[in-house]
């Protein structure tokens, strides 16, 4: 009994938090925290260290300004009364002033036993990055301790003021400034991250968002037309990546017609071809039959038909065998070049008088290739090379395969002494029914299949040279 629960599940909050932090707008998420964070960090270690400075800057203003209305008290009874409360608001245990080399001491509260040792903040000779870890030593200080801080007087001459406090007011105070700063800029970082996040989401997550989803459904159905990619005015990478995309997509759809009308026509063809083999059968039989006859002009015109019945099979054949995706994955292994060029040439040159084999190889090279493929190829470029030189009036008709090792590669050419490639063919010449030597019977599919079996090995076939000295076609394979 099939399960009626057929329906896809669902992924679970786990699964769905672990694709989105997989994906380009987590992985910009966890970029935009990271960066807020940073720069967090460094704004509050600034402005901890500004607050650390300024407050203790406060206490020496207020300990100068103490001592000042110390000076100007005529009364000395209110003035010790004074003095107490005016050390007390100020949060110092002690000031002093050092003016013309002399020490002068303007306050200290009687009651404090003398502390030691005393740590020594001296702002008279701090550089700008010696008052940051004052205040980080401050921040994270264990408690106890008593400062000692100097620093430029402001409100009279003097080379230097002196104070004397116990640290653990300004812990408290940085505590609460910590406290304050830390949830206002929180907030504040969190919307500017919010608004980067949208913002670069908007301008480059969503844009690849909507190009991936259409690759994925182009990579999945191809020939749908309603699937279409975004094709975008912008300047940079995503605005190319999505024209590229466009222009990819109708590039393969148009090929994907064209290889549905090839199929048809390859089929039509191959129907067409078996028929027409059998015709060019009988013909052949009564071809046979009309060697017999007493009529003189038959018995001229019969040869000729002969051969015209034979090219017709051979390209029937030919077409049959090229359309057929059947051809073998090539077993790469090491050949000796020199024995397969002589091979080649022993199957090749059969039937073509006075055309010679001569190999200049160098010594021991060896190439990485299917053998059959290699002696295939080979075949193929010197029966050409013997059709072009035995057509013509030439003096040498020597086949050179000429061989070298050049960095890595295994260089195999194949040089005739024929009239060459036809200026109009030269561009052409590798493509399947396009012949160099039509008067030759050839089918123009040799070239064409060379080409698809010396790539199936990682290499290449090319023409090289060709002209009125002959032509030379160049394979190049991967050195043993």
């Amino acid at each position: 009994m099939a399960n009626p629960d057929i329906s896809p599940r669902r992924p679970g909050p786990i699964q769905s938090i672990r694709d989105f932090v997989d994906s380009l707008a987590g992985r910009l998420l966890g970029l935009t925290v990271i960066a807020v964070l940073v720069g967090e960090a460094l704004v509050f270690a600034g402005a901890l260290a500004g607050f650390h400075e300024q407050w203790l800057r406060e206490r020496m203003n207020l300990a100068q300004i103490a001592a000042l209305a110390l000076e100007v008290s005529p009364d000395l009874e209110i003035a010790e009364s004074l003095e107490y409360e005016l050390l007390t608001n100020a949060e110092v245990q002690r000031a002093a002033l050092q003016r013309a080399g002399e020490r002068v001491l303007l306050l200290e509260d009687p009651n404090v036993a003398p502390t030691e040792p005393l740590i020594t903040y001296d702002y008279t000779q701090a550089g700008e990055a010696r008052p940051f870890w004052w205040a980080v030593e401050s921040f994270f200080a264990p408690p106890g301790r008593v400062l000692r801080v100097l620093a430029r007087p402001r409100f009279e001459s003097g080379e230097f003021i002196e104070i004397v406090l116990n640290e653990a007011p300004l812990k408290r105070a940085m505590t609460e400034f910590a406290q304050q700063f830390l949830l206002a800029s929180t907030w504040i970082l969190i919307a500017a991250a919010a608004l980067i996040y949208f913002m670069l989401t908007l301008a480059f997550v969503g844009p690849m968002h909507d190009l991936t989803r259409a690759i994925e459904r182009f990579r999945d159905k191809p020939e749908d037309v309603s699937i279409a990619f975004p094709r975008s005015s912008r300047g940079d990478e995503i605005g190319r990546a999505q024209r590229a995309a466009a222009d990819m997509a109708e590039q393969v759809r148009n090929a994907l017609r064209q290889n549905e009308r090839l199929a048809a026509l390859g089929g039509a063809v191959a129907r067409i071809g078996h028929d027409l083999r059998n015709m060019l059968s009988t013909a052949q039989l009564v071809a046979d039959r009309l060697k017999n006859s007493e009529d003189e002009e038959v018995r001229r015109l019969l040869p000729r038909l002969e051969r015209t019945i034979d090219r017709a099979a051979g390209l029937a054949s030919s077409t049959l065998k090229y359309g057929r995706a059947d051809e073998k994955a090539p077993e790469l292994e090491r050949v000796d070049v020199a024995l397969a060029a002589e091979d080649a040439a022993s199957d090749a040159l059969g039937g073509f008088e006075g055309v010679s084999y001569r190999g200049d190889i160098e010594p021991r090279l060896a190439c990485v290739a299917d053998a059959e493929h290699l002696n295939r190829i080979l075949v193929n470029l010197m029966r050409n090379a013997a059709q072009a030189m035995a057509n013509h009036d030439r003096t040498d008709k020597t086949i050179l395969v000429r061989a070298v090792r050049e960095e890595g590669r295994c260089e195999i050419d194949v040089i005739d002494h024929g009239p060459g490639v036809r200026e109009n063919l030269r561009a052409r010449l590798f493509e399947p029914f396009v012949s160099a030597a039509p008067e030759a019977g050839g089918t123009g599919l040799g070239l064409a299949i060379a080409r698809e079996l010396t790539r199936a090995m990682g290499g290449e076939l090319e023409l090289t040279r060709t002209g009125a000295e002959g032509t030379t076609f160049r394979i190049t394979l991967t050195a043993a």
